[in-house]
């Protein structure tokens, strides 16, 4: 009978039994994933998978262990590693699952995770156990026990003990595996794990069994599958029922045998776990016999056997044989009961010769160890010998190193002079930067009050003139001097809004900016709309948004024909975009450059003070002109600076 629950005791510290819960949830999260959240659903749907749907479990740890390769994930390699080899071993694939489960290993031992590495060791413990080599199973298991005891981990320590009684039970140690069992069932009473001892409940059948306790075998698979029920742990059923199929038989009751197992193979096949079943379908063809129910014994017991050589059991291969051989003789076909205990003969001595190699391999690696420990000992002779040679060019080697120190120092020192070079060449740089910054708010301050002395003299001159002769005449009509003053005032408003806006500090930009698009909208020769998106937030800056707005509307009205004007301010978390738009003539971005006017210089001074970019888009051939200035998360640092 198969060591119970070796292949399943390392899962149930996280027995996640609501599995199709956690399978929809992980569903809906991969649609979205990416990157490395992706891979660890992938891996964990490989894991829910595990036993439910081995080909599911395989495509999606297959897919996770190649994307985790290309991004080099090691850790999550490992891990769609490690759950690869246990959908592998659920099924009796034992070659196959080491090709997965040793490279995990190899992965978790060098990043240094203790869990993972024990967790997987124990998997190899499994592994190596069902295909026979109990030493190496021992090794692994021991090995596990030793990390798990370091961390502290009970759960994990009671799950390796009841490993490493199934090992011993196959060497036949009866009462130490007993001990072991009840050891284990102790500590997961303690902890109060039911998966736990549901498990140990039924490690305690199979042993039980094996002493030919047949009542207290019957008792705890029993127990155990009722547990399992309980917890709704369909998955493991097939071998509490089968422990109880063994024991109702011995006790005679093979009606209650017959059931078990024809619940247990119903429930291998729908998990497709093809070394349970073929176990089960030998276990029902000695029931059949019993009940002299020949047909069917062999019907069963072929059945079984063809499984057990398509996943190379080859000791459930031997079985078979051995059963068909009774069920020949007791059909009374003794030849046929030869030749199946002929091909049982060839088996068995094909497993005593596969260890008899794996041993005379073991002997072989010794000698070549000691072989190679006599080499090494050789070697170090003739390296003593070689000693005086190496002194002899030791002081060689010395002068060279001595030698490339000194160059070492020359070379760290001329580049540190580069770098000193490097630096003073762009401190200058920047004194030239500020120089010309500095130079251009003079320059652009020097425009503004020339242009307010033009305004001035422009705008009140002639009113000024008129108003004086129209006091100086008795016969100028009343209506007329009070027109004069009228557009003088009007005037003085003007001037004063261009100047310096006081709706600006009032209430902030964006009703500056809807004033002056009302103001020159007045005309009815053009329509300002002014929109902002987001809290627009400028504090000592907004004068300067405000004058570059205030050039450039100029620059549309004088050059651009334009009907419709856009102003737009939007604010994001990291940036505040300027975007002015208008549906008048393009132009050559070039002749703006190279032009004499003061405009463009004043929008580009102010520009480079708030440090903010400056786009144009505009073409000669087609209608429309775009500005966009742009200025980053750094504009409360250069309102400190301009302050």
């Amino acid at each position: 009978m198969r060591n119970l629950f070796a292949a399943i005791l390392f899962l149930f510290c996280l027995p996640s039994f609501a599995q199709n819960n956690a399978i929809d949830s992980l569903q809906t999260l991969l649609q979205s994933a990416k990157g490395k959240e992706k891979i660890q659903i992938l891996v964990d749907l490989c894991w829910e998978y595990r036993f439910s749907n081995a080909d599911s479990a395989r495509k999606y740890g297959l897919e996770a262990l190649e994307l985790a390769r290309n991004g080099k994930l090691r850790e999550l390699e490992g891990d769609a590693l490690h759950n690869l080899g246990i959908t592998h071993e659920a099924q009796g694939n034992y070659q196959e699952a080491l090709k997965y489960e040793l490279p995990a290993l190899e992965i978790r031992k060098d990043l240094g995770n203790d869990l993972k590495t024990a967790n997987t060791l124990n998997n190899l413990g499994i592994i190596h156990d069902e295909l026979g080599n109990q030493k190496k199973a021992l090794e692994n298991y021991f090995e596990a026990r030793k990390i798990y005891e370091h961390l502290g981990d009970k759960s994990k320590i009671a799950m390796v003990i009841s490993n490493i009684g199934i090992v011993l039970k196959a060497q036949r140690e009866y009462v130490k595996v007993i001990g072991y069992y009840h050891e284990s069932l102790s500590l997961y009473k303690e902890l109060k794990n039911e998966f736990g001892i549901a498990a140990c409940h039924a490690n305690l059948g199979s042993v039980y069994y094996y002493t030919q306790s047949y009542d207290s075998a019957l008792y705890y698979a029993l127990m155990s599958t009722d547990e399992f029920r309980a917890q709704n742990v369909m998955q493991f059923l097939p071998t509490t029922l089968s422990s109880a199929a063994q024991a109702y038989l011995k006790l005679g009751k093979t009606q209650e045998a017959n059931a078990c197992l024809t619940e247990a193979i119903k429930l291998n096949e729908e998990f497709d776990n093809k070394f349970d079943l073929s176990e089960v379908l030998l276990i029902l063809a000695s029931v059949h016999r019993t009940e002299n129910n020949l047909k069917e014994a062999k019907k069963s017991a072929l059945r079984g056997l063809v499984i057990a050589e398509s996943i190379q059991a080859k000791k459930l291969v031997m079985d078979a044989h051995f059963e068909l051989s009774f069920i020949e003789e007791q059909s009374g076909n003794f030849y046929g009961s030869l030749q199946e205990l002929k091909l049982y003969n060839q088996q068995k001595d094909s497993l005593f010769e596969q260890e008899k190699t794996r041993q005379m391999a073991e002997l072989e690696t010794q000698y070549e160890t000691e072989k190679k420990e006599k080499e090494i000992t050789f070697q170090r002779f003739k390296l003593s010998e070689q000693a005086l040679i190496l002194e002899r060019n030791q002081a060689m080697i010395v002068g060279m190193i001595v030698l490339f120190i000194s160059l070492l120092v020359v070379f760290f020192f001329v580049r540190s002079q580069g770098k000193l070079k490097e630096q003073k060449s762009k401190a200058l740089q920047q004194q030239a930067f500020d120089k010309e910054l500095t130079r251009s708010v003079i320059a652009l301050q020097e425009r503004e009050r020339s242009r307010f002395s033009q305004d001035l003299h422009d705008g009140f001159g002639s009113l000024i003139t008129a108003l004086k002769l129209s006091l100086e005449n008795p016969n100028t009509e009343k209506t007329k001097t009070e027109s004069l003053f009228n557009q003088i005032y009007d005037e003085i408003r003007n001037v004063s809004f261009a100047l310096w806006p006081q709706v600006l500090n009032r209430d902030g930009i964006i009703q500056a900016l809807q004033e002056l698009g009302e103001r020159l909208s007045k005309s009815g020769k053009i329509k300002i709309e002014v929109i902002t998106t987001g809290i627009i937030d400028l504090g000592e800056l907004e004068i300067m948004v405000y004058r570059i707005c205030q050039e450039w509307l100029t620059n549309i009205l004088k050059h651009g024909s334009a009907s419709k004007v856009t102003i737009q301010l939007i604010s994001y978390p990291d940036e505040l975009i300027l975007m002015i738009e208008d549906n008048g003539d393009g132009f050559d971005l070039a002749m703006l450059e190279i032009g004499k006017g003061n405009g463009w210089k004043n929008i580009q001074s102010r520009a480079q003070i708030l440090k903010a970019r400056l786009d144009i888009d505009t073409q000669a051939s087609r209608k429309g002109t775009t500005l966009t200035l742009t200025l980053t998360n750094s504009m409360e640092k250069i309102s400190r600076e301009v302050a």
